[in-house]
C-alpha cells in the first residue's frame, strides 16, 4: 500500500454527506472570530477540505491555550467532538505564524530539514488516520509543511530517513507515529546526525536547472559554506534533526493518551525521549564565590557537545476522551511540564450537552438461550447499514466470524449481512489495514436509479392484505451493509462517519472501554445508535417444579397470545429487574457517564433449534464455540469483579447446552 491509497481512507472527509442530521449553524462560534485569530489558510481549509464553518467547544479552547509558546494542555473531551483537529491546527498555527518570522528577517522562504514535532498514536491505523488528516491541512499553507507518516507498514523507519534525508527541504516536518516504530527510527535519525549526509553526494539531484551563470555562482558558494560549516563541526541545515527555539518549542502530542500512557512499553518510549531531549530547568545558580572558584578548576570548552547540546524546549498535549481516568498520566503531565518551563492547562469537556449530539445508547437484557438469536436479528434489522460488534477477547471474535459465514450460505440464510471484516490484536498489521479499509470503503447504499413501482391494479386495491404483506417468491434479498468483528484495538480514535450501529457482543470490561466503543458512532452530530447486549440465567423455578413444561405455559391460551409479541411466548419475560443486583449496579455505573435505556426487540421467528444444530453439526463451529465459551469466562486482568459471563451462562448462551 501507498500513502496516496491511504486517501481513500477519508472518503466522507471529502464531501457533505447527503444525510447529515445536523448543520454546523447549530455551534456558535464561526472560525472567523475564533481567538487568536486564525490564518487565513486554516480557515480555507476548514471550509472547503473539512465542511466545518464552525469550531466545537474543545477546538475553540485549545486553539485558545495552545497556539501559545510555551503552554502546555490535558485536552479531554467526549469522542466525536473533533480532538484530532483541536491538536492539529494549533500545531499548525504555531508552524505558519514562525514561517512568516522568519520570511520577514531573512527575506527568503525557510528551507530545512528540521523535526518540529512528534504525534505519538497508540495504533498504527490511528497514526494513519490522524496523517491523512493533518496532510490535507497542511496541503493548503503557503509554506512546505509536512507531516511524515511512521508506521511499519505504508511507511518502514529506513524509508522515513531516506525521505526526510532526499526530499524537498521546507518550513519543517511534523512525524506522526507509534511508540514501537519511533523506538526503530529514533536510533537511524541520531545516528544520521552524527554522520551527516555529504553534501557533494547529491549535486546533481539539487543543482537546478540550466540558468544563467550568475544564479550558478551564488548556488556554488552557498554550497562551498555548507562543506566548510560541515568540516567545522556546525551543523548545517541540510541535516534531519530534532529543532526548536524558545519561540518556536518543539510539539509532542499524545494522542489517546491514557491508553498510551498505560502500555508500559509506548510509555517508557516517551518518557525516555522526553528524557533525553528536553530541555529542563537550570538547576539551582551557586553563589558567585564558588561559581568563580568551579570556573577555574574546569576550562571552558569551545562548544558544547553531546545530548545536552541538542536539548529541545518542549510542550506537550496529552488528548483523549478519559485522560482524567489516569491519575498516573495527569502526575506525569504535571511533572514533565514543571520540568520543561511549560504552562500546564487542563481543557476538560466531560458532558454532551457541551457539543451537538444524537447518540442513543440502549442494553437490551435476554436470556442466555436466547443471546444469539437476538444477537442474529439485531443484525438483520439493519442490513443496509455499517455495523461495528465488540468482543473483549479474539477467540470469541473468531466463532462469531465463523457463524456468521455459516449462517449467510444457502438459499435461505439466517443471517442477511455477507460482507463480514475482522480486526484483532493477533492479525498482522497488513492483514489489519487491509480489513479496516475495506470495512471503510463499503459503500452500503447504492446510488443506482431504484426501478419504478408498478401501478397497483383493481384487484390488489381491493385486496388490502395482499398489498400490505409480502409476496414470497422463495429468494431473500440480501442487505448491502458490512460488519465490522473487531476487539477494543478498534475503539481508540477511529473516525468513520458511515457506521451507524455499534453492538457490544461482550459487555466491555471498563466504563473507559465502553466510551471509547460507543465514541465509533454519533461524530460531529451525527446519528447512531450503541446496543448493549446483557445474558442472564432466567428463574426457571416455576418451570423446574412443574412435570411437564407445557402444564404451566401460556403458549397455547388465545387470549393471552393476542396481548404478547411472540417472542413472549417462546421465551420467559427478561427485563433489567431480572439481572442480579451487581449486575444492575454495572448498568447503572455506565448510565452514569451516557443516559441507557432498554430496548425491546420487534417480534420474530425462533431460530434457536436451527442455530444449534448449525452449531453442532460444524466441527469447526463447535470447536471454536467450546474455545470461546472459556474465553468468554477470563476477566481482564485486574478486572475479575467485572467479568460478565461465568461458565454456566457462557456455555448456554453460545447454545453448547
Amino acid at each position: 500500500m501507498s500513502l496516496t491509497a491511504l486517501t481513500a481512507k477519508r472518503v466522507r472527509r471529502t464531501w457533505e454527506p447527503e444525510e447529515k442530521a445536523w448543520h454546523d449553524d447549530a455551534l456558535e462560534l464561526p472560525w472567523e472570530d475564533v481567538r487568536p485569530e486564525l490564518h487565513k489558510a486554516s480557515i480555507f481549509a476548514l471550509k472547503n477540505v473539512f465542511f466545518f464553518s464552525h469550531a466545537t467547544p474543545v477546538q475553540a479552547l485549545a486553539l485558545r491555550v495552545l497556539t501559545q509558546a510555551g503552554t502546555s494542555a490535558v485536552v479531554e473531551a467526549p469522542t466525536g467532538s473533533g480532538k484530532t483537529l483541536a491538536f492539529l491546527l494549533p500545531i499548525m498555527e504555531r508552524c505558519v505564524r514562525s514561517c512568516e518570522t522568519y520570511v520577514a528577517l531573512h527575506q527568503r522562504p525557510p528551507l530545512f530539514r528540521y523535526v518540529l514535532g512528534v504525534i505519538f498514536s497508540p495504533s498504527r491505523t490511528l497514526a494513519e488516520q490522524t496523517f491523512v488528516v493533518g496532510r490535507s491541512l497542511a496541503a493548503r499553507y503557503p509554506f512546505n509543511i509536512q507531516f511524515v507518516l511512521c508506521d511499519g507498514v505504508v511507511q518502514k523507519p529506513a524509508a522515513v530517513l531516506q525521505h526526510l534525508q532526499r526530499g524537498a527541504r521546507g518550513a519543517g516536518t511534523i512525524l506522526v507515529t507509534t511508540p514501537k516504530d519511533f523506538d526503530q527510527l529514533l536510533p537511524m535519525l541520531e545516528e544520521a546526525q552524527r554522520t551527516p549526509l555529504n553534501p557533494s553526494s547529491d549535486d546533481s539531484a539539487d543543482f537546478p536547472a540550466p540558468q544563467d551563470e550568475a544564479m550558478q555562482q551564488r548556488y556554488v558558494s552557498r554550497r562551498a559554506q555548507a562543506n566548510t560549516d560541515a568540516e567545522k563541526g556546525s551543523i548545517s541545515r541540510d541535516s534531519v534533526r530534532f529543532y526548536s527555539t524558545s519561540e518556536a518549542r518543539f510539539v509532542v502530542v499524545l494522542d489517546e493518551a491514557d491508553l498510551l500512557y498505560n502500555s508500559p512499553d509506548m510509555r517508557n518510549t516517551v518518557q525516555q525521549f522526553v528524557a533525553a531531549y528536553g530541555r529542563t530547568r537550570d538547576p539551582v545558580s551557586p553563589s558567585p564565590r564558588r561559581r568563580k572558584s568551579a570556573a577555574k578548576k574546569r576550562p571552558v570548552p569551545e562548544k558544547e557537545t553531546g545530548p545536552a547540546g541538542a536539548r529541545l524546549w518542549m510542550d506537550f498535549a496529552f488528548v483523549g476522551a478519559t485522560v482524567a481516568t489516569s491519575p498516573s498520566l495527569k502526575v506525569y503531565a504535571e511533572k514533565v511540564c514543571a520540568e520543561c518551563a511549560s504552562t500546564l492547562h487542563t481543557l476538560a469537556l466531560r458532558s454532551n450537552d457541551d457539543f451537538v449530539s444524537q447518540l442513543s445508547n440502549r442494553f437490551v437484557v435476554c436470556d442466555a438461550a436466547n443471546f444469539l438469536p437476538y444477537f442474529v436479528q439485531l443484525m438483520n434489522l439493519h442490513a443496509s447499514k455499517k455495523h461495528f460488534v465488540f468482543f473483549n477477547n479474539f477467540r470469541v471474535l473468531l466463532f462469531v466470524q465463523r457463524l456468521f459465514y455459516v449462517l449467510c450460505q444457502g438459499t435461505r440464510p439466517l443471517l442477511y449481512i455477507p460482507k463480514v471484516f475482522v480486526m484483532y490484536e493477533g492479525m498482522t498489521e497488513s492483514a489489519r489495514i487491509d480489513q479496516y479499509n475495506q470495512f471503510l470503503t463499503h459503500v452500503s447504499r447504492s446510488n443506482e436509479a431504484r426501478k419504478p413501482k408498478k401501478a397497483i391494479s383493481d384487484a390488489e386495491k381491493k385486496n388490502q392484505v395482499f398489498t400490505s404483506g409480502w409476496k414470497r417468491d422463495g429468494t431473500v434479498s440480501m442487505g448491502t451493509g458490512a460488519v465490522l468483528l473487531c476487539t477494543d484495538v478498534a475503539a481508540f480514535g477511529l473516525d468513520v462517519r458511515d457506521v451507524d450501529y455499534v453492538y457490544h457482543f461482550e459487555p466491555p470490561a471498563t466504563v473507559q472501554s465502553y466510551i471509547h466503543r460507543v465514541g465509533r458512532v454519533g461524530r460531529m452530530g451525527m446519528k447512531g445508535s450503541s446496543i448493549l447486549l446483557l445474558p442472564c440465567n432466567a428463574d426457571s423455578t416455576p418451570m423446574e417444579s412443574a412435570r411437564e413444561r407445557k402444564m404451566d405455559s401460556t403458549r397455547f391460551h388465545t387470549v393471552t397470545n393476542t396481548k404478547k409479541p411472540t417472542a413472549q411466548l417462546h421465551a420467559p419475560c427478561i427485563s433489567a429487574d431480572s439481572l442480579p443486583e451487581e449486575r444492575r449496579a454495572y448498568v447503572a455505573e455506565l448510565g452514569k457517564h451516557s443516559a441507557l435505556e432498554e430496548y425491546t426487540l420487534p417480534p420474530f421467528a425462533p431460530i434457536t433449534s436451527t442455530l444449534r444444530n448449525y452449531i453442532t453439526q460444524d466441527e469447526k463451529l463447535l470447536k471454536l464455540a467450546k474455545r470461546a465459551a472459556i474465553s468468554m469466562c477470563e476477566a481482564p486482568q485486574g478486572e475479575e469483579e467485572k467479568a460478565w459471563f461465568h461458565p454456566r451462562l457462557a456455555v448456554r448462551a453460545l447454545l453448547l447446552d
